[in-house]
């Protein structure tokens, strides 16, 4: 075996295992977390519940990028720094989208779930995001782990082995505890 062949074996060996070679992830990469989607999204919801009733006759009136500014200004005071400068105009093209609610709430889910992954992500796309999400947390067991060893005893009633670390019965998966987190119990146990 010549020189380069010796140098070219060794080359693509050391580059398989060394990790060198990125594993990419099939789709589009992502600009943000989705975490940050649905927690702004819940800010955001918040906000808007708490002066939606004086800020939406104002803000349904409005008609150009200023004027939803100036409604933000008087009626929303306490939250008009975190959607005057940067979503004035988005506000404005939501109020105005076919698909807007005809009612109180769903107006305010609408506008903070639509909201909430602009610059990184669209409209459409924010409230595709903050869905999906919902519904992981609706199909979450309302149980919990009672006690955990191989078997355990869960508040649903189940009591035997665990399944993948969950209630055979209803799926609830315990929760973190600090011993899980440090690895010892605290000093007072």
């Amino acid at each position: 075996m010549t020189n380069k062949k010796r140098l070219k074996t060794t080359k693509n060996s050391l580059d398989r295992f060394s990790g060198v070679m990125p594993n990419k992830k099939r789709g589009r990469p992502r600009k943000i977390p989705r975490e940050w989607v649905t927690g702004r999204a819940s800010n955001y919801e918040f906000q808007l519940g708490q002066v939606w009733e004086k800020l939406e006759p104002s803000l349904l009136q409005a008609k150009n990028a200023d004027e939803v500014t100036e409604s933000f200004a008087n009626f929303a005071q306490p939250y008009a720094s975190e959607f005057v400068q940067r979503h004035s105009s988005d506000v404005l093209l939501l109020l105005k989208d076919p698909d807007f609610p005809k009612r109180a709430e769903p107006r305010v889910k609408f506008l903070a779930r639509s909201l909430a992954g602009r610059t990184q992500y669209s409209f459409r796309t924010s409230r595709d995001i903050c869905e999906k999400s919902t519904i992981q947390e609706e199909r979450k067991s309302p149980h919990r782990i009672l006690r955990r060893e191989f078997f355990i005893e869960c508040s649903c009633g189940y009591q035997g082995p665990a399944l993948d670390n969950k209630c055979r019965k209803c799926g609830a998966e315990p929760q973190l505890s600090l011993i899980d987190w440090t690895g010892r119990a605290p000093d007072g146990m």
